[in-house]
């Protein structure tokens, strides 16, 4: 089932404050809840390139916020999203993939237009150059704890999709204070791959994968797994459906499930996307 969203195009004044942003260093928190418990106080980040954003990234975040919240230690006060650096999205996509920055935050703008718990931060995107994940995270906690510090602790979620699992989580990472959440909703669970001659259910791979990384870690209590419904949706495969001769909105629509999302590829001609009409 898509998400809905009220309207298929966001105000060139919230665009244009996107791309000219005052002050990057400063996290908005104009948005942030008041606590209501006195339970510990969440937030959560969510980093990626979002090119596109879809609904399997929103229903990250909409589960990240319902696991925590039902966790009975934590209250999330706002979750943050952070686009990539170009450089980084150069890095991932090839040439003909590659999508202007203020196209990919139009989409994040437009896809959580009525989510008013998540909000966009500009720090990574608008970098000078690409800057490696380890200092985004170093910066990103240290403004947490210096610009946050009205309230007296914060714990950080950092989200993660499940392909995050095929690569190590160093305590580094953990050692700044981050809560590690892997979400899975990629529909590979009922995929069977070979290991050593012997077939294995993705999911028990996932599994196993987590229980090492738990395993090796100083912190494995910082360490959540969530299985959610399987989507099965990527951006590699809306980038894909887009480019395709003979996509029809419905096709582009199934891969996104985001009205807004659809509509505004399509508008732009993103990935050359042209709407048949057979």
């Amino acid at each position: 089932m898509a998400f809905n969203t009220t309207s298929e195009t966001a105000s060139s004044s919230c665009f244009g404050s996107l791309l000219e942003p005052k002050d990057i260093s400063q996290l908005p928190r104009h948005q942030l809840k008041l606590l209501k418990t006195n339970l510990i106080p969440a937030i959560c980040f969510y980093n990626g390139s979002f090119a596109p954003i879809h609904a399997g990234h929103l229903n990250v975040l909409q589960e990240a916020k319902q696991y925590i919240d039902n966790l009975g230690t934590h209250e999330l006060i706002g979750a943050y999203i952070s686009p990539s650096h170009s450089g980084y999205a150069a890095r991932k996509l090839s040439p003909e993939e590659r999508i202007g920055t203020g196209h990919r935050l139009a989409m994040i703008q437009l896809a959580i237009e009525n989510l008013d718990w998540i909000i966009i931060d500009l720090f990574e995107t608008f970098q000078p150059r690409h800057t490696s994940l380890y200092v985004i995270m170093k910066t990103f906690i240290s403004r947490v704890r210096s610009q946050l510090n009205d309230i007296e602790r914060i714990d950080v979620f950092w989200l993660k999709g499940e392909d995050a699992l095929c690569y190590p989580l160093p305590d580094k990472f953990l050692q700044l204070g981050y809560h590690s959440v892997y979400v899975l909703n990629r529909g590979l669970n009922e995929i069977v791959i070979k290991t050593n001659n012997a077939p294995t259910i993705v999911e028990d791979c996932h599994q196993k994968r987590w229980e090492e990384m738990r395993r090796l870690s100083s912190f494995p209590e910082r360490f959540h797994l969530i299985r959610t419904a399987n989507l099965n949706l990527s951006s590699t495969a809306i980038r894909s459906c887009a480019r395709s001769s003979s996509v029809t909105y419905e096709q582009l629509q199934s891969c996104t499930q985001l009205d807004s999302i659809t509509s505004y590829i399509i508008q732009h001609h993103l990935w050359g996307a042209q709407i048949s009409n057979t």
